[in-house]
């Protein structure tokens, strides 16, 4: 055989190979929709029948401390802390960690809710930079503002706010994101139900390129933002939320509490030692550890996610930013998918080792590098003139239906549960979700490989994006809650 031939041979082989990869993606993916579908309507059920005014009003419910970590957030501190002091909840406080701002983020704090100095005691549990002043504001009691030192990675702030909370359960959160009234009461309602068991909790959140803004324009409704870049975004954590991680939710392999909103059982984070800053990111380690803690000493426990939206956060408005932000993604993926490979098909770890983690490494970790090789198949073919075109373009065709089913799936869970998009945002969704496969996964796709390369070169950065440009200066508040929610 020439070497032509070797070739066009090779070629064939990884086509199909790259085909059947993609068969079972897809079909793990219909899979995951059916769990996801079940599992929605049984918390739809669930929420029909809860007593939301009882468990607001009851001096029983578990009091959370609400730990929200921020740097460099002039823009979105003050709506975001008024987002958090505004929930619906019985007992709860607010602490915010200023960790070595060098904008005005402190002294927009000061301004807007009256700090003062206080000499607080707290007990340093977990490890964190040096403290450098403890604020509590005269306007609402309930919130409490840290000064220290930068640590460099984010688990560090954390910490330190653990250590000042003074409740059983913590609720960590972004600085740069806006919490509907019920977010806290709709999640803990199902901590309370069962509090020895569950230690974990999250819940669907959104993406805006101004967050701020829509507490004052929604009206009751969610509304899709203006641009292009963050309603694929939101479209993506739909999907990501509704149609998979509900599913490993049900199947007791949620593998990422993520930062935005995840509610954790506090003596557990004090007993793991707190989150580690020896990852990119802290969250999704944090999953890992929990799970193969829990695993291992055959503790009876539960990581919830849930299908209500409780947040919208602020999400990259250009291309250069987006790919920055999911190659740390794709980073952290990698760091913990190697650090705890040793649970990978190990029956020890029941559906995380044999369920959870092999989907992670083989529809998400090796998922840039199997896409690059299928791009590559394809160029070296149309090179060779070996491509029958009718036969590809039915099969894009085919992909294209079948990648835009999950997408869909998500869309109508939401609406069904909640029924809180207006139609034309939904007809929007609809039509926009066909072209994601064309528009918005290829730069996935290349935010994977940055992200592949930095995990070989050992990079730890945060490559925090910069804050969107502002059309207005914003009132700040909070997000309405929707129709029936």
């Amino acid at each position: 055989m020439d070497a032509t031939g070797w070739f066009a041979g090779s070629l064939v082989f990884w086509f199909w190979l790259c085909l059947a990869y993609f068969v079972a993606s897809m079909a793990f993916g219909f899979f995951a929709m059916i769990v996801a579908w079940v599992e929605n309507g049984r918390r739809e059920r669930e929420s029909r029948i809860e007593d939301f005014t009882t468990l607001r009003e009851s001096r029983f419910t578990l009091p959370v401390s609400i730990v929200s970590p921020v740097l460099n957030e002039e823009a979105m501190v003050v709506p975001a802390t008024r987002s958090l002091l505004a929930q619906h909840y019985p007992e709860f406080e607010v602490i915010v960690v200023d960790d070595g701002s060098t904008d005005a983020t402190l002294a927009r704090l000061q301004a807007e809710f009256d700090l003062e100095r206080v000499d607080a005691a707290y007990r340093r549990v977990l490890p964190s930079a040096e403290i450098r002043a403890i604020y509590r504001s005269r306007k609402d009691p309930r919130l409490t503002v840290v000064s220290k030192a930068n640590a460099g990675n984010k688990a560090d702030p954390v910490n330190c706010g653990i250590n000042l909370a003074r409740y059983p359960y913590v609720c960590c959160v972004d600085g740069d994101t806006i919490y509907i009234a019920s977010a806290l009461l709709r999640a803990m309602s199902h901590v309370t139900k069962d509090p020895a068991r569950t230690v974990g909790a999250t819940s669907f959140f959104g993406v805006g390129s101004e967050p701020e803004r829509h507490a004052i324009l929604r009206r009751g409704w969610r509304t899709l933002d203006d641009s292009l870049l963050c309603t694929y975004q939101h479209l993506d954590l739909m999907r990501t939320f509704l149609a998979y991680r509900l599913a490993f939710s049900r199947m007791e392999c949620m593998l990422c509490n993520p930062g935005a909103f995840a509610i954790w059982r506090r003596d557990v984070v004090v007993e793991l030692g707190g989150f580690s800053g020896e990852f990119t990111c802290e969250d999704i380690e944090m999953t890992f550890r929990v799970h193969e803690h829990s695993l291992r000493n055959r503790l009876d426990y539960r990581i919830l996610s849930l299908p209500h939206m409780v947040a919208e956060t602020e999400g990259p408005s250009t291309v250069k930013a987006l790919i920055r932000q999911r190659a740390r993604w794709q980073r952290v993926l990698l760091e913990c998918v190697w650090h705890y490979r040793f649970m990978l098909l190990r029956p020890k770890y029941r559906s995380v080792g044999l369920l959870g983690l092999p989907y992670l490494w083989l529809f998400e970790a090796l998922a840039p590098l199997v896409q690059l090789a299928a791009i590559l198949t394809l160029v070296a073919a149309i090179w060779l003139g070996l491509l029958a075109w009718p036969a590809y373009l039915a099969l894009l065709a085919a992909m294209l239906f079948v990648t835009v089913l999950p997408t869909t799936a998500a869309i109508g869970m939401q609406d069904h549960a909640y029924r809180d998009y207006h139609r034309g945002d939904l007809v929007r969704m609809l039509l926009l979700a066909p072209l994601d496969f064309l528009l918005y996964r290829p730069l996935i796709m290349l935010a994977g490989l940055r992200g592949y390369l930095d995990f070989l070169r050992g990079r730890k950065g945060w490559d925090k994006f910069e804050r969107n440009r502002r059309a207005r200066a914003s009132a700040g508040g909070t997000l309405a809650d929707a129709p029936g929610s």
